[in-house]
């Protein structure tokens, strides 16, 4: 067997390999575009979960911080 006969037979595995991955993760491996945008919207969608996360978060320490303010408040006017 010569090197290019194993160069290709390599070659041929390694295809078939992604293919069978790309199916087993419910991606089509003849549309590589498809798979690009199915992954763009992953990650939008994550990072947008991390910004409203993040923005609920800042939005109960902000409550909490004008509770206690106010229970001072309300404790420096007598009532």
């Amino acid at each position: 067997m010569t090197d290019a006969e194993i160069h290709e037979i390599a070659r041929r595995a390694a295809q078939e390999a992604v293919k069978e991955t790309f199916l087993t993760l419910g991606l089509d491996p003849d549309d590589p575009l498809e798979a690009q945008a199915d992954m763009r919207f992953v990650r939008k969608t994550r990072t947008g979960a991390d910004a409203i996360q993040r923005q609920s978060l800042m939005a109960a320490v902000g409550m909490i911080t004008l509770a206690v303010l106010g229970l001072i408040w309300a404790n420096i006017k007598g009532h």
